[in-house]
């Protein structure tokens, strides 16, 4: 039987009880039995039970058939990537293919449709970003403003359900270029344009906006004290702000930072949460909401890992996106191990401008 990472068993009630849970659902009775079974000669410790109840799976056997899978994959995609690093003499012709590519060609944005809910762009896709926006109370009364929008897909989303018009700013001018063309595509252009924009010169207007939002971007703005300082002078009387970002939960060495750095192809200017409580709060901002997500975020990547795998166990790999699937995994596999070993955390921020 297959492995199917999306389905939870539970009882008639919607729950198991703790001893069922830690016993891996061997106290059930046989009609209610996990359809989960582990390799022979494979035991579950306390260790990975207890972990498993952590990351809210009901069954302990599937959480660790899980971290197999994903162990065989990675030890896989290890063996592909020295396979792909062969020595080939290049055709005529190629040598200059990549020179036309720029950082987000049509293979890499497929891997994150296929990663995400298509377009969005984010751990967790739609429903995700929905919940995050609730405290928002979005209609079609209000202008929004996002930093970091990518191609655009959470302020598309955020228009079609909840009628809001939002001006998408995007750092990277390829990734804003495609966002905007999916907007002309789907005939919001007007309502969801997608901008660039400079972080160190954002030009927004003053007293403009009702909402600024950004999901898990600001890590990557430099010089965040003044670009905070313009995102609240864009805000309307009552504005509210809305962040998710990774933040540090100690110092990180150089060598760390740049390791780090090094793997997201960019340079990173991460705060702590206090830091941005503090700066927050000198901007006059009520802070609602300051929680870790890290749990929420941690599940949400793996589980979207988790399907990737698996639809490539069932489908087959398409070679177009190996050169990219490898690289995109050890950045994500790198930012589970930094929320794990305590190095960051993933944080969520709402707060309303007195």
């Amino acid at each position: 039987m297959k492995l199917k990472f999306w389905q939870r068993n539970v009882d008639t009630d919607g729950d198991m009880s703790e001893e069922d849970e830690l016993s891996g659902g061997d106290n059930l009775p046989e009609d209610e039995a996990r359809e989960f079974e582990m390799p022979p000669g494979h035991h579950l410790s306390l260790g990975t039970r207890l972990r498993a109840k952590w990351e809210g799976y009901d069954d302990p056997v599937e959480y660790y058939l899980l971290q197999l899978e994903i162990d065989v994959y990675a030890d896989w995609l290890r063996k592909m990537r020295i396979w792909l690093a062969r020595p080939v003499e290049p055709e005529l012709g190629e040598l200059d293919l990549d020179d036309e590519i720029g950082r987000w060609p049509p293979e890499r944005i497929r891997l994150y449709d296929k990663l995400f809910d298509h377009g969005i762009m984010i751990p967790g896709g739609h429903e995700y970003a929905l919940e995050l926006a609730k405290p928002l109370a979005l209609d079609e009364t209000l202008s929004c403003v996002e930093i970091g929008a990518k191609l655009g897909g959470v302020a598309r989303l955020l228009a079609d359900r909840l009628g809001v018009w939002v001006t998408a700013f995007e750092r990277d001018g390829e990734l804003a270029l495609l966002g905007m063309e999916r907007s002309v595509q789907t005939g919001v252009q007007k309502k969801v344009p997608v901008q660039t924009f400079d972080p160190l010169q954002p030009e927004l207007r003053k007293s403009y906006f009702n909402v600024v939002y950004s999901y898990g971007e600001l890590y990557k703005i430099p010089e965040k004290t003044t670009f905070l300082a313009a995102l609240a002078a864009t805000l309307r009387d009552q504005g509210q702000i809305l962040l998710t970002d990774y933040v540090l939960t100690r110092d990180l060495d150089e060598s760390e930072l740049a390791e780090w750095a090094k793997l997201e192809d960019e340079e990173l200017f991460p705060w702590t949460a206090q830091e941005y409580k503090s700066r927050l709060g000198a901007l006059k901002f009520d802070i609602r909401i300051a929680k870790d997500e890290s749990e929420t975020h941690l599940k949400h990547i793996k589980l979207a890992w988790a399907e990737m795998l698996s639809d490539i166990q069932k489908s087959g790999l398409d070679p177009d996106l190996m050169d990219y699937l490898v690289p995109e995994m050890e950045m994500w596999m790198n930012r589970v191990k930094m929320l794990e070993n305590g190095s960051l955390a993933f944080y969520r921020f709402y707060a309303t401008i007195n």
